[in-house]
């Protein structure tokens, strides 16, 4: 997604809050001015008169997002508040899985969906996507001595990948002839399978990875040829409105001018 394309709506380099509290007059005539269709007043108009955005997100339990008690922390917390504000409205959350999220981006019941979701080509099929916001890079956990540094290196091998990897990460592992991949819902389950002969390698995150730099039975290393997952916001195909005015506040909140 191009990031200057659009109406850039509710947010602007020269200020964070540029239109926070646009009423429906004042909007119309600032989208007409720029000449965008009416049809677009609609996405931003309807979450500024709900007061609410809502936003489906996915615990990864990571530096993105992890729950403190039943409250979402992280840097996509911080993102979402940041549109939030420059909206005018309050952020209130919807904790799900992955699919569950982009089910409830499909059916209304979220405005935005995010979650280390991966930009994939299917996704864009389907939904609106932000620009990036950040980067998944992979790491292989293999047993001490066993050096797996590319998808080539993994023929013929039992593999165990988090759950959460997206279809064409998965997809790109399958280049490697005869591997066989198995889901795991924790990276712990997917360690001690390493360790005790179950799966030769268990593909994952950076931050489900660090956790075993410890383990003296345990190598980690970085994935050479896999290439990293880009994480966007992912919102409905009538909200164009609303993802070019995501793209210019996640350009201010990386540079830091956000937070």
């Amino acid at each position: 997604m191009g990031m200057d394309g659009g109406c850039n709506l509710f947010g602007s380099k020269a200020g964070k809050l540029a239109f926070p509290f646009l009423g429906a007059a004042l909007l119309v005539g600032v989208l007409a001015g720029a000449g965008c269709a009416k049809k677009t007043v609609s996405d931003v108009e309807r979450i500024q008169a709900s007061g609410e955005f809502r936003v489906a997100i996915v615990d990864t339990d990571s530096r993105y997002t992890s729950l403190e008690g039943e409250t979402p922390v992280g840097i996509e917390p911080k993102l979402a508040e940041f549109i939030g504000e420059n909206l005018g409205v309050d952020v209130v959350y919807q904790v799900r899985g992955k699919a569950e999220a982009l089910a409830a981006v499909a059916d209304g019941e979220a405005d935005a969906a995010l979650g280390c979701i991966h930009h994939s080509g299917k996704l864009t099929g389907d939904y609106l996507v932000s620009t990036s916001y950040g980067k998944g890079y992979f790491y292989v956990v293999t047993r001490t001595g066993d050096y797996a540094l590319t998808i080539g290196a993994l023929e013929g091998s039992p593999l165990g990948v988090d759950r959460g990897l997206d279809e064409d990460t998965k997809s790109s592992l399958y280049k490697a002839e005869g591997v066989r991949i198995a889901d795991y819902d924790s990276p712990e389950n997917g360690a001690e399978d390493v360790k005790n002969g179950v799966i030769r390698a268990y593909i994952c995150y950076e931050d489900q990875a660090k956790q075993f730099l410890e383990d003296e039975a345990l190598q980690v290393q970085n994935m050479a040829n896999l290439e990293p997952e880009e994480f966007v916001i992912v919102t409905g195909k009538e909200n164009s409105a609303l993802v070019s005015g995501m793209n210019t506040l996640i350009r201010q909140f990386l540079d830091g001018s956000g937070q």
